[in-house]
């Protein structure tokens, strides 16, 4: 039994159901004839409990999830080039130093 009644309005039924159904109780009488008041109380007070509303659900309502964003068109897979082998080095080799140059005398 997946839930529909969630949030806000699941706090709302259990606090309605609970007054109303305690109000029969009690006496009061919010709609005309008490048993109305007892049924009605019961069924908030149930559905808030349970978080399932089988009328939302027969009617298509209830807490949907948000649509899921459009994803963009895949692109086809390509083909990887090739991986570069690894060229082994050369070990470096000392430069030799220019040999100094001499002012000519004069």
């Amino acid at each position: 039994m997946k839930t529909n009644v969630k949030g806000l309005e699941r706090v709302v039924r259990i606090a309605a159901g609970a007054v109303i159904l305690g109000q029969a109780i009690g006496g009061y009488s919010v709609f005309e004839m008490g048993v109305l008041d007892e049924v009605v109380g019961v069924v908030l007070l149930g559905t808030g409990v349970l978080a399932y509303c089988p009328v939302k659900s027969v009617l298509g309502l209830g807490s949907k999830k948000a649509p899921a964003r459009p994803t963009a068109a895949k692109k086809p897979a390509t083909k990887r080039k090739p991986a570069r082998k690894a060229v082994a080095k050369k070990p470096a080799t000392k430069r030799k130093a220019a040999p100094k140059r001499r002012r000519a005398a004069r």
